[in-house]
């Protein structure tokens, strides 16, 4: 019976009588050998497992060398993971749920089984994601969601999966299947993630223009405090600056910067400054916006990265409104070249909109707006159609 193939994905063999029939998917589920200890933390009565595959058709499979077994067959479980991770359609056509209908007698295996079932369905969401974040690098977004949409369709969420998930249609401009996701799964998400994943579904609803539920969420994260609290914080102030409230915008970019400054928090120091830049623009103070993002970019500078093109295309509209036209369009012109290389459409907006406003030319505006479109940033498009 060497090279005997068995399936355990998507169907049930015969299996020898329990508990033989525990041991066996044991063996089976991963390849290569298991040590005695390692097989008695799931099936307590290890010799009288073996005694029942040893009486069944399976007998001649187990081998064994000291205290470690194994079965000489192959399995599909075998083939899943060579591919998983690695190779979307592969895994796609062999996965099926392990040993579908079946359960153990052993309540320590059938937690098992039912946690191996899981790191199946985690694989092939693993798998698809990995996918359609590579496209999405790419820019080939439209292909990527569509990837994504047909997973959905075809297999159930794996809770830790979904919120990679939801991070890749974020990426891919689509806050609406974000915030879908994020909720679907948000009842299973563990206790230590939930306040990140209110947070990211508060973002992913403000984005797609569901406001009021989004600012309601991220006040009640900044009563939360901490952390999270402070992120919320730069996501309300941002909505703020563009829906006229830039005075509240302002004070929570200062409250977030003291906490970044108190906490050595780089990322969360330049949003904070970021969000002070474009609060003081909208209050008619761009000397002071300068500074403030030129600050931004030198923390940029101490922190290894490249400067980001949304933050040159806010300082290119501060230079524009002090005065400062060519600066604005030179800094503006290598905003929206960058933001061109990242695939990042809302940056090229900004950048666009940066130059309508040194140029005082239409063609930039209206540039502007068919980016917005694409950026699936509903406040900012909304902004741009109620300047003029």
């Amino acid at each position: 019976m060497e090279g005997l193939r068995i399936r355990l994905l998507g169907e049930l063999p015969e299996l020898p009588p329990s508990p033989g029939a525990e041991l066996l998917l044991y063996l089976l589920f991963r390849p290569g050998w298991r040590s005695r200890d390692e097989l008695e933390a799931v099936i307590g009565d290890l010799d009288a497992a073996l005694a029942a595959i040893a009486e069944s058709p399976y007998g001649e499979l187990l081998e064994s060398e000291g205290d470690r077994y194994r079965l000489n067959a192959h399995s599909d479980v075998a083939e899943f993971w060579e591919d998983a991770y690695r190779d979307w359609e592969k895994t796609a056509s062999l996965y099926a749920e392990p040993a579908p209908g079946f359960s153990s007698q052993i309540a320590t295996f059938q937690r098992w089984l039912e946690e191996e079932r899981r790191a199946f369905l985690h694989a092939l969401w693993g798998t698809a994601i990995g996918k359609a974040g590579a496209i999405v690098d790419q820019g080939a977004v439209d292909a990527a969601v569509a990837l994504l949409r047909g997973a959905e369709q075809e297999y159930p969420y794996e809770p830790a999966a979904a919120l990679d998930l939801a991070d890749v249609y974020w990426r891919a401009r689509k806050p609406a299947d974000t915030a879908r996701v994020i909720e679907a799964v948000m009842s299973e998400v563990p206790a230590e993630q939930r306040p990140r994943a209110r947070l990211n579904l508060a973002a992913a609803l403000l984005r797609s223009g569901e406001s009021e539920r989004a600012l309601e969420l991220l006040k009640a994260l900044e009563a939360e405090g901490g952390p999270v609290g402070n992120w919320a914080a730069v996501h309300r102030g941002s909505y703020e600056v563009l829906h006229g409230d830039p005075e509240t915008a302002l004070r929570l970019a200062d409250e977030v910067y003291r906490a970044a400054e108190a906490s050595t928090d780089g990322e969360l120091a330049i949003a904070a400054l970021m969000l002070k830049g474009e609060s003081l623009l909208r209050l008619g103070r761009p000397k002071e916006a300068v500074h403030a993002l030129g600050e931004a970019l030198g923390i940029h500078e101490i922190m290894g990265r490249s400067f980001s093109p949304l933050t040159l295309a806010l300082l290119a509209e501060a230079h524009a409104a002090w005065g400062y036209t060519d600066k604005a369009r030179e800094l503006a012109e290598k905003a929206f070249k960058d933001a061109r290389l990242q695939h990042d459409p809302y940056a090229a907006s900004r950048a666009l909109w940066a130059l309508a406003v040194a140029s005082g030319e239409d063609r930039y505006r209206e540039a502007a707006r068919v980016e917005a479109k694409k950026a699936g940033h509903e406040p900012w498009k909304r902004y741009l159609e109620n300047i003029g």
